[in-house]
């Protein structure tokens, strides 16, 4: 581990230990306040632990800050490559801002299926986590389809609503991210209010499935799962008949999305309960394949992703790692479940010690998705939980984490 009087002003932990000094607690004061573990809260600030999300929930609250300002997102650039990701958000910024602007004020549209295939190109970069391509198209896309969306009627409104929604959704992922939870937040609004317009119950799904997650975020978690359990009876009284793929995507990613959320609250009974929910439906996919509608992935394949996340948040490292050990993720699965997946994979290993393990994880979630785990904060923890553990870190760590773009390359 670190030398005790180095710090790593990168790691998280490090962050919690100066925003814990400014609020004047010591770290048995803020284990009280929190109700977290005392020995959780050391190991973490000292570079030992990857938290988890409910610690980092728990944690941000009881400090009054944001979990993007513990993370340290969004990240510094240190290369022309990150100002390119970073470079959209202000343009992003000002069509959100702009949405409900009289029609008059806007350029007529191109034709409606010109712009749909560029949304189709759009959708494959978000899949890839592809960040500088999608945010390349997205501010042009945002703006002409709400020129369509203002200027069209009838059936060809509704399609540009829909595709509206999708490119709102992409918006919403590219914010969220890179750290920007303000921008996030009203791009959250935004893909309710196209998809209020979009004459689809499938759309309002995305969207308030997409609205639980402010809720996992602020650590609201009986909202957001009794927001998504109205939205799962909504949608089930309009597509109850329906039996295919889209239908069953959006109700399974219902589903694991109260996984995730029951286990953050550590609610085992409630996590158990989705769990078999979404297992059930995983049964009903067309040719047991896991499936993609509407940017979400479901199938028995994300189901089991899920579960492994669940028993992280759940304390239970030990089948999370045996289970990571055992699933083979197809290459059909789009590239963000797949390094989202490795990089938790990453962190039930660094939580028995398999620290060989969890270097190999990280860098086939680099490999599969360089973009997203290059940006990703448990991705970046784990780093430097590994870089930190090591007296002399080796070539494979110095190497990574000078890839993350840090300066950690543990203690010498």
């Amino acid at each position: 581990m670190p030398d005790s009087g180095e710090v790593d002003e990168e790691s998280v932990g490090s962050r919690i230990a100066m925003f814990r000094n400014l609020a004047g607690y010591t770290q048995r004061e803020f284990a009280d306040h929190s109700h977290l573990s005392l020995g959780a809260i050391r190991k973490v600030e000292q570079g030992e632990r990857v938290p988890t999300y409910g610690f980092l929930n728990t944690a941000a609250r009881t400090l009054a800050v944001s979990v993007e300002q513990l993370n340290g997102q969004p990240y510094p650039s240190r290369e022309r490559a990150d100002a390119r990701v970073h470079a959209p958000i202000v343009a992003v910024r000002e069509i959100a801002r702009a949405y409900d602007l009289p029609p008059e004020w806007r350029p007529a549209p191109r034709p409606l299926d010109a712009v749909a295939r560029e949304v189709d190109l759009a959708t494959r970069y978000r899949a890839a986590a592809r960040y500088t391509a999608l945010g390349e198209m997205l501010p042009a896309l945002l703006e002409e389809l709400t020129a369509c969306a203002h200027h069209l009627h009838g059936k060809a409104r509704y399609r540009a609503a829909r595709l509206l929604a999708s490119c709102y959704y992409m918006a919403y992922c590219l914010a969220s991210r890179l750290g920007y939870v303000d921008l996030a937040s009203i791009l959250e609004e935004r893909l309710q209010w196209a998809s209020s317009l979009a004459d689809d119950p499938l759309s309002i799904g995305l969207s308030q499935w997409t609205r639980a997650n402010g809720f996992q975020v602020a650590k609201d978690y009986d909202t957001g799962l009794r927001l998504l359990e109205r939205s799962y009876d909504q949608l089930w009284d309009t597509v109850r008949t329906d039996t295919s793929g889209p239908a069953v995507t959006l109700l399974g990613s219902i589903r694991l999305r109260q996984v995730t959320q029951a286990s953050r609250a550590r609610d085992e009974d409630a996590t158990a309960h989705y769990f078999d929910e979404a297992r059930r439906l995983a049964e009903r996919v067309p040719g047991g394949v896991d499936l993609v509608h509407y940017h979400l992935t479901f199938g028995p394949v994300n189901t089991t992703v899920h579960d492994i996340a669940a028993q992280i948040e759940l304390k239970h490292v030990d089948v999370a790692a045996e289970r990571a050990r055992a699933l083979h993720l197809p290459a059909s699965m789009p590239r963000t479940r797949r390094g989202h997946h490795l990089i938790d994979a990453a962190r039930a290993f660094i939580a028995i010690g398999d620290h060989d393990a969890s270097l190999v994880a990280l860098q086939k979630a680099r490999a599969v998705a360089p973009q997203q785990t290059r940006y990703h904060p448990m991705a970046r923890e784990a780093m430097h939980v590994l870089a930190g553990h090591r007296r002399k870190a080796n070539e494979e760590v110095r190497a990574l984490a000078a890839w993350f773009g840090s300066s950690t390359t543990g203690a010498t």
